[in-house]
């Protein structure tokens, strides 16, 4: 039973925090020590949203950190393009596996102690990174990555939707949409500077401070601690069918157009149906189906996020290729004019997220992902030749409809589901995301295995092989970008649950 010991050690943990236990939907709590959720002072409030967007902050810096360290850490263990992508693939991979098992853990143990445990695994992993001896030991530790990502995405929606309202949700998730993408738009400039001068490894110890400054401010002003599953059981069952669904699946996604991939993708389908018939007949299911099954408003929001991801997340790794080698530009170069599509994400992001709090949100991300749509479309028609204003003006698109749609369908997500299923509602969403960047490195993968090989290198010799793999991708992303938009509109007038649910 290592399960138990797993989760009998993590609920020990010393996390001093009082306990909010919800059965059925109501919550009774212990008030002699802590504040309740809605007891939190403004400043509290504000402060664990500091705490949880540091956190957020981390992933989009360490990863578009890395994408310009990619050609360097190529060189330094002279591996092909076709390997480089496993640098991200491996992380999200490894997260998107993980996601649903920690939510559910979450929901018995405590959510504060998973989003901690997270943080803690993280940090190390940080402090590591940096002494890697090789490109395979590099993956390794990209993998616990992902486990602290499953950790901190799980946890960090259904924390702030749980001391803040439904009415406030859109203005507090866009703030930390913005705090998402404004790692996405320091980390190409700072990544690029500090490998222009002390190399890709260095990336790594910027990390730590920011991973401990985040548990710190969650652990100190986070005084509470909610279990919704008091009392229920873990499905160990569901929970490693789930895990096994998702890794043939995600495997073969990942290794196409191998023969063998194929069959694991064909396997993974074949256990999908097992796992969703198996986990409707459970009374305390890993993953909660039924949000898919009768809330539309909640299925097609999560399905337009995967559509969202799985055209777009390639678009950065492309990017840092081309413009290092094929345009032969310097690190610091191009981490400056990758800069321009974050920027306006984190501009944006808040705005969108208070008028989302105002009006019919289907409209604002519809929008967005016509107009990433149009970005992608207009990144498919790039040459070796194309004048850089140009790219930089099709990233613009790129940000706007990133801001226009991210926050507005997150709120969507968040406010058609009660306070009990918070939890299975923000791991659905982070396994949609995950699932969206890994199909789009998939996508990647197989375009330019297919045009390159899965051992050429990046040269003069395939910059055009290496061209017609992003015009694919890019075309591909535009289609699956325009079915998002359909999917968003149709998901019908927002709705929101009474804001008495949201009483603990």
């Amino acid at each position: 039973m290592a399960g138990s010991a797993f989760i009998s050690a993590v609920s020990r943990v010393g996390f001093m925090s009082d306990t909010v236990s919800a059965e059925s939907s109501t919550a009774t709590i212990n008030t002699s020590s802590r504040k309740s959720p809605s007891q939190l002072t403004p400043s509290q409030k504000r402060l664990v949203l500091v705490g949880i967007s540091l956190a957020s902050f981390m992933t989009p810096f360490g990863m578009s950190m890395l994408n310009l360290s990619l050609p360097e850490i190529g060189a330094e263990f002279g591996v092909s393009a076709y390997a480089l992508g496993w640098v991200s693939t491996a992380c999200l991979f490894s997260s998107v596996i993980f996601l649903v098992p920690m939510a559910r853990i979450s929901d018995l143990v405590g959510r504060k102690k998973i989003f901690l445990l997270g943080m803690l695994i993280a940090t190390v992993g940080a402090v590591l990174e940096p002494f890697s001896p090789s490109f395979w030991i590099l993956i390794l530790l990209r993998i616990s990555d992902g486990l602290a990502m499953a950790c901190v995405f799980s946890t960090s929606l259904p924390i702030l939707s749980s001391i803040y309202p439904p009415s406030q949700r859109g203005s507090v998730f866009g703030i930390n949409v913005a705090v998402v993408y404004l790692g996405s738009s320091m980390g190409p400039v700072i990544g690029g500077i500090m490998t222009a001068n002390f190399g890709w490894r260095s990336i790594f110890i910027l990390l730590v401070p920011l991973a401990i400054l985040g548990t710190l401010m969650v652990y100190k002003y986070l005084k509470m601690e909610v279990i919704e599953g008091k009392g229920e059981i873990f499905d160990y069952k569901g929970a490693l069918l789930y895990m096994i669904t998702l890794f043939f699946l995600l495997l073969g996604l990942s290794n196409l157009p191998a023969t063998w991939a194929f069959g694991s993708l064909a396997l993974g389908l074949l256990i999908l149906p097992v796992f969703i018939y198996y986990v409707k007949n459970q009374e305390f299911p890993v993953m909660r189906i039924r949000l898919f099954l009768t809330n539309k408003h909640f299925a097609r929001s999560n399905f337009a996020a995967f559509l969202n991801y799985a055209g777009t997340y390639s678009v950065a790794f492309f990017l840092s290729l081309y413009l290092q080698r094929v345009l032969y530009l310097p690190a610091d170069t191009a981490g400056l004019i990758l800069l321009a599509q974050p920027v306006l994400q984190a501009v944006f992001s808040p705005f969108i997220g208070r008028l989302s709090d105002k009006m019919d949100s289907r409209y604002l991300s519809t929008f967005g992902m016509l107009l990433l749509a149009a970005g992608l479309f207009l990144l498919s028609t790039m040459t070796a030749e194309t004048p850089l204003i140009y790219l930089i003006f099709y990233e613009v698109l790129l940000g706007i409809g990133f801001a226009f749609f991210a926050s507005p369908n997150t709120s969507t997500i968040m406010n058609c589901v009660g306070r009990k299923d918070y939890s299975s509602a923000s791991a659905s969403l982070s396994v949609m995301r995950q699932s969206g960047m890994v199909l789009s490195m998939a996508i990647a993968m197989c375009a330019i295995s297919v045009f390159l090989g899965s051992t050429e290198m990046l040269n003069s010799d395939t910059v055009l092989n290496f061209m017609a793999a992003i015009r694919t991708t890019f075309y591909i992303g535009t289609c699956l970008c325009l079915a998002g938009a359909v999917l968003s509109y149709l998901r019908g007038p927002t709705t929101r649950k009474d804001e008495d649910c949201e009483i603990l």
